[in-house]
């Protein structure tokens, strides 16, 4: 009888047991561990006139670890070295590979396109165990003299499409999510001579499931990785918000600074910023701070500044704002800069408005995408990309269909392009129904506002984003809503738009309105003043996608474009 008992607990508390066990790649409620909260683009250096000089890599406080990495690749999970992170693993027989690089390139692993249908068998938050490859790989790296009593943090621009870290054999933590950054404040693992950095990157994760775009699925650690130093009161993050008044002819900048201090004591010192002209000095903005041990805190630089040169895609009218931390002493410890644009963007009578005019967006969907590095993109291919469409007077872009390179931003800021920066977000292949979508299912809301924080975190301070985007062809429902709401209350200057919602019987009925902007892809002319116009009145009309081309050709815009010029609320 007790041995009958025993079987009984065992049938029946097995599954649930194994259920616990199961890897974060496929566990649904678990995006990352261990990592850093996201946060705007910078590179710290040592002093403001540093910072003014805008080259990272002389930069003191910056170290590149791009390079040849060694690597392994296994065929899936069990075959994988699972000791490799330690430095007594011999990987005498390991190849390398170049990092960033999509490993399909440099092994025998296959390149796949698919569009809708996925991969594998729809089976959350399971993913194929019998062929998913894992990449391992491996390097060492050694601190600089003057980072010591610093703090140092470990920078992924980009992975796909999970993976755990390791520094010196010590786990350190895990992230998915392909397109937006992983950091890790890796200062107390480190060692003062030669130190270890492993990574193993899967495939397939839980988190690809929220990745079914129409584009080649490719893996491996794909942006570049590097270390920064901070001090120990540390500027950790800034949110800048540049704008016109007084009928578009005056400026009023306000930054919000996090700081963090990551003593045991108290510090106190001086917030300096700084806005430029190209080189001349336009004001100086200053401010005391006082922080406690182990403690955060926000601090407000703003001003006023008379007859301001607006940011538009036709003038982009860029200034440079630095921001320099000093302590008790007037010593500088760190300093940042970025270009910044005074422009006002506002929905109003059914038109969206740049500095009160409205706009006629002749636009692009732009896939990272390069036929020899895969999603690799070289800063020579995107300047080239800035300038076809500058010759050919494209004036916008959507970064379909996820956020992209941070320097793609920094080119659309300094030549001129209306942003669309759109959310890591497609899961096409479920189907749009609301029973079935993950946007209208609660177990992916984690997934849902984790990848919109990370974009609107990462690309916040950028002048031409002008319109955030909450994926594509992902369904509607709850999470949606949720991130619509978390989004306009982080940020008040820009519409939020999204294509699936209101779109017919099988969506969610009955949820608040979660779009500024309506959208909807290749809706005919034919429908668009029955369905449309009469219904959302009080919204702009852009098709975020109007004509598609699987080839090097494609036409019939004479039809489209003269509608759009005949209807003032489409643009």
């Amino acid at each position: 009888m007790k041995n009958l008992i025993f079987y009984i607990i065992l049938i029946v508390f097995t599954p649930l047991f194994l259920k616990s066990q199961a890897p974060e790649w496929e566990d649904l409620s678990i995006v990352k561990i261990g990592t850093e909260n996201p946060h705007s683009t910078f590179v710290p250096y040592l002093s403001e006139l540093k910072a003014l000089n805008n080259n990272e890599e002389q930069s003191v406080l910056y170290k590149l670890l791009n390079g040849n990495w060694k690597f392994k690749l296994s065929n899936n999970p069990s075959k994988k070295p699972n000791d490799f992170y330690k430095a007594s693993y011999d990987k005498s027989s390991w190849k390398t590979i170049p990092v960033p690089a999509n490993w399909q390139f440099h092994s025998n692993d296959f390149p796949l396109y698919t569009n809708i249908i996925y991969p594998y068998k729809i089976d959350p938050p399971n993913v194929p165990h019998d062929y998913n490859p894992v990449g391992s790989y491996w390097r060492t790296f050694n601190i600089p003299e003057k980072w010591d009593g610093m703090q140092v943090f470990l920078h992924f621009a980009g992975v796909n499409s999970a993976c755990y870290v390791w520094v010196n054999g010590q786990k350190i933590g895990y992230s998915e999510g392909s397109k937006t950054p992983i950091e890790f404040n890796i200062t107390k693992h480190l060692n003062k001579t030669e130190n270890t950095l492993a990574v193993e990157v899967y495939r397939w994760s839980d988190g690809t499931y929220m990745e079914d775009q129409d584009f080649w699925r490719l893996s491996g650690i794909e942006r570049d990785v590097f270390l920064y130093a901070s001090p120990d009161v540390s500027l950790r993050d800034y949110f800048v918000k540049a704008y016109l008044v007084n009928e578009f002819k005056d400026g009023h900048l306000s930054c919000e600074i996090d700081l963090t201090n990551y003593s045991n004591k108290v510090k106190s010192g001086k917030l300096i910023g700084r806005l430029y002209e190209k080189n001349r000095l336009i004001t100086t903005l200053s401010v005391d701070y006082k922080i406690t041990g182990a403690n955060k805190s926000t601090i407000t630089l703003s001003d006023s500044i008379h007859n301001i040169k607006p940011w538009s895609a036709e003038k982009p009218n860029i200034y440079t704002l630095t921001v320099s931390l000093e302590n008790e002493n007037g010593k500088e410890l760190m300093a940042i800069a970025n270009n910044i644009g005074f422009r006002n963007i506002e929905i109003k009578n059914g038109q969206i408005l740049l500095n009160g005019q409205p706009i006629v967006f002749k636009g692009v969907n732009r896939h990272e995408h390069d036929e020899y590095t895969g999603h690799v993109i070289s800063k020579e291919s995107m300047l080239k990309d800035i300038e076809i469409m500058k010759l050919n007077n494209i004036n916008a872009v959507r970064t379909s269909h996820y956020p992209n390179d941070p320097y793609w931003y920094k080119l659309c800021d300094q030549y001129g392009i209306y942003v669309m920066d759109e959310a890591n977000i497609e899961t096409h292949g479920f189907g749009y129904h609301k029973d079935v979508s993950p946007a209208n299912n609660p177990e992916y809301e984690t997934m849902h506002i984790d990848r919109l924080e990370r974009m609107v975190e990462r690309d916040k301070n950028h002048p031409s984003i002008i319109v955030w985007s909450m994926g594509n062809e992902a369904g509607d429902g709850i999470n949606m809503v949720k991130g619509y709401n978390w989004i306009k209350n982080f940020d008040t200057t820009r519409p939020v738009q999204y294509e699936r919602i209101g779109r017919g019987k099988n969506q969610p009925e009955g949820l608040p309105r979660h779009t500024d902007i309506i959208s909807w892809m290749y809706l005919g002319i034919d429908k668009i003043d029955n369905i449309y116009i009469d219904k959302f009145s009080e919204q702009p009309f852009i098709w975020c996608e109007y004509a598609h081309a699987m080839g090097n050709s494609t036409g019939n815009f004479i039809d489209l474009w003269e509608y759009v010029y005949a209807n003032r609320q489409h643009q």
